[in-house]
């Protein structure tokens, strides 16, 4: 089994949630900031079985966009924002309480 810790932007989070949920998987969301991409971030925490993993991360580059940052006063360039940052965890079960 696994834990996907998943930070995606505030913008994206609901398509996402909305999509995973469709397909059957669950999710949990939670609100966040920080500097991990720089804006207002949302938190997905998801346990899936292993054989899983490769659908998930499909729905959820399906369900994400690239955001092009205007340059700002440190930045000479547009740059593009990563659509999402996942951390994919071993872990032994779910208990459901």
């Amino acid at each position: 089994m696994k834990l996907l810790l998943t930070i995606v932007r505030d913008d994206d989070a609901s398509e996402v949630v909305d999509a995973l949920t469709e397909h059957g998987f669950g999710v949990t969301r939670l609100t966040s900031t920080g500097g991990f991409l720089r804006m207002g971030n949302t938190v997905l925490l998801s346990g899936i079985e292993d054989n899983q993993l490769d659908e998930v991360l499909e729905i959820m580059r399906a369900h994400t966009e690239i955001h092009v940052v205007p340059p700002s006063s440190r930045v000479t360039e547009e740059t593009k924002v990563r659509r999402a940052v996942v951390f994919i965890l071993g872990m032994e079960g779910i208990v459901k309480l």
